[in-house]
Protein backbone atom coordinates (compact mmCIF):
# COMPACT_ATOMS: atom_id res chain seq x y z
CA UNK A 1 0.00 0.00 0.00
CA UNK A 2 1.91 3.00 -1.18
CA UNK A 3 1.57 6.30 1.09
CA UNK A 4 3.09 9.85 0.48
CA UNK A 5 4.15 12.24 3.02
CA UNK A 6 2.35 15.55 2.49
CA UNK A 7 3.90 19.18 2.69
CA UNK A 8 2.19 19.23 6.32
CA UNK A 9 3.69 15.93 7.43
CA UNK A 10 6.90 16.73 6.25
CA UNK A 11 6.85 20.27 8.21
CA UNK A 12 5.82 18.43 11.74
CA UNK A 13 8.33 15.94 11.12
CA UNK A 14 10.93 18.61 10.24
CA UNK A 15 9.44 20.18 13.69
CA UNK A 16 9.28 17.27 16.26
CA UNK A 17 12.80 16.42 14.39
CA UNK A 18 14.18 19.37 15.46
CA UNK A 19 12.91 19.14 18.83
CA UNK A 20 14.95 15.84 19.68
CA UNK A 21 18.37 16.59 17.92
CA UNK A 22 19.34 17.63 21.24
CA UNK A 23 22.52 18.73 19.88
CA UNK A 24 21.20 20.32 16.60
CA UNK A 25 23.58 18.74 14.12
CA UNK A 26 21.35 17.98 12.10
CA UNK A 27 20.92 14.10 12.87
CA UNK A 28 19.67 11.97 15.93
CA UNK A 29 21.58 9.59 17.60
CA UNK A 30 20.08 6.22 18.75
CA UNK A 31 18.69 7.28 22.02
CA UNK A 32 17.27 10.38 20.82
CA UNK A 33 15.26 8.29 17.89
CA UNK A 34 13.89 6.34 20.53
CA UNK A 35 12.14 8.88 22.32
CA UNK A 36 10.79 10.33 19.15
CA UNK A 37 9.26 7.37 18.05
CA UNK A 38 8.17 6.79 21.18
CA UNK A 39 6.72 10.05 21.74
CA UNK A 40 4.86 9.95 18.50
CA UNK A 41 3.38 6.34 19.79
CA UNK A 42 5.57 3.79 17.93
CA UNK A 43 6.50 1.27 20.57
CA UNK A 44 10.35 0.18 19.63
CA UNK A 45 12.33 -2.28 21.63
CA UNK A 46 15.75 -2.56 21.68
CA UNK A 47 15.68 -4.88 18.35
CA UNK A 48 13.21 -3.20 16.69
CA UNK A 49 15.49 -0.13 16.93
CA UNK A 50 18.71 -1.60 15.67
CA UNK A 51 16.73 -2.94 12.87
CA UNK A 52 15.24 0.46 12.45
CA UNK A 53 18.80 2.07 12.13
CA UNK A 54 20.48 -0.95 9.94
CA UNK A 55 17.79 -0.09 7.82
CA UNK A 56 17.59 3.77 7.46
CA UNK A 57 21.20 4.94 8.26
CA UNK A 58 21.89 5.10 4.69
CA UNK A 59 25.48 6.84 5.56
CA UNK A 60 25.72 4.78 8.43
CA UNK A 61 27.18 6.66 10.75
CA UNK A 62 25.25 5.07 13.32
CA UNK A 63 22.79 8.12 13.53
CA UNK A 64 19.83 9.36 11.54
CA UNK A 65 19.57 12.42 9.08
CA UNK A 66 16.43 14.15 8.44
CA UNK A 67 16.14 12.52 4.98
CA UNK A 68 16.44 9.08 6.61
CA UNK A 69 13.73 10.33 9.36
CA UNK A 70 11.43 10.83 6.83
CA UNK A 71 11.92 7.41 4.86
CA UNK A 72 11.90 5.50 8.27
CA UNK A 73 8.74 7.55 9.11
CA UNK A 74 6.99 6.51 5.70
CA UNK A 75 7.81 2.72 6.83
CA UNK A 76 6.22 3.23 10.09
CA UNK A 77 3.33 5.05 8.67
CA UNK A 78 2.56 2.33 5.76
CA UNK A 79 3.00 -0.40 8.19
CA UNK A 80 0.50 1.55 10.70
CA UNK A 81 -1.78 1.70 7.39
CA UNK A 82 -1.78 -2.02 6.44
CA UNK A 83 -2.13 -3.29 10.33
CA UNK A 84 -4.94 -0.97 11.35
Amino acid sequence: MATQITELQIADLKESFEVFDRNNDGSINRRELHALLHTVGHKVNASGLEDLLTEYDADSNGTIDFDEFVKLTDRLIKHKVQNA
